[in-house]
């Protein structure tokens, strides 16, 4: 028998359907529900993204890198990237361009706007996107923008939320670059989760939960990971 799950959001009354084609929910429960939307990770429902900054804000934050981060967008309400509720932050720019991604919007490094951290979280924590069970960053690959990356993580443990973390890369290539990058190292160690691994679409039927293929892992604890002493 095929296994699905059904996630009903609390808040809201949404409800996910994973391991299902839209087609199959449509035939099972049409009397029943609305109209089915395909969703995946990266990929939410009606978000645009963020609009550049004024030229003024866009070289002051240039002067200040290592406190910034280029965002494609921030949405609320998640279910399908990580536990729980979550409030989901899309960085820009994308090194590594897994053929048939969902968020191939994501892939241009100028997309979206360049946020100070202050910004972000200001974003990521706004009452709408209460009550939420953690905070997720994805991309585009969030592992090209080392420094803001880490920043963010800082910031976002230092006030306790649970921090889920996707990249295309492994944890064995994260793990190698650490060694030069103490950034990726800090970043890592203050991961709670990190689902890792390029998107293959041919692996994508019946990934699981919060998962694009079946060849990505889901690491509990990465910086655990990380070489005695980096």
């Amino acid at each position: 028998m095929k296994e699905a799950t059904w996630i009903i959001d609390r808040a809201t009354g949404a409800l996910t359907v994973e391991g299902m084609s839209e087609s199959e929910l449509t035939r099972i429960a049409s009397d029943l529900l609305d109209d089915a939307s395909h969703v995946n990770c990266a990929r939410p429902l009606s978000v645009p993204p963020l609009r550049p900054p004024p030229e003024s804000f866009a070289a002051a934050a240039a002067s200040a890198a290592d406190e910034s981060l280029q965002v494609y967008r921030v949405y609320h309400g998640s279910v399908v990237e990580g536990a729980g509720r979550r409030s989901v932050v899309q960085v820009a720019g994308c090194s590594i361009r897994c053929a048939h991604c969902h968020a191939k919007e994501a892939f241009d490094p100028n997309a979206g706007a360049r946020l100070k951290i202050s910004e972000v979280i200001a974003s990521l924590l706004a009452p709408e996107g209460a009550p939420r069970d953690g905070v997720t960053i994805l991309g585009g690959e969030p592992f090209d923008q080392p420094v803001g990356l880490a920043a963010l993580m800082r910031e976002l443990k230092a006030r306790g939320l649970h921090v889920t973390l996707y990249s295309g890369y492994t944890i064995e290539e994260l793990r190698a670059r650490s060694c030069s990058e103490t950034s990726i190292t800090e970043a890592l160690r203050s991961a709670d989760v990190l689902i890792e691994g390029r998107f293959v679409a041919a692996l994508s039927k019946s990934a699981g939960e919060w998962r694009g293929s079946t060849n990505q892992r889901v690491i509990n604890n990465p910086g655990s990971y990380l070489q005695e002493g980096s």
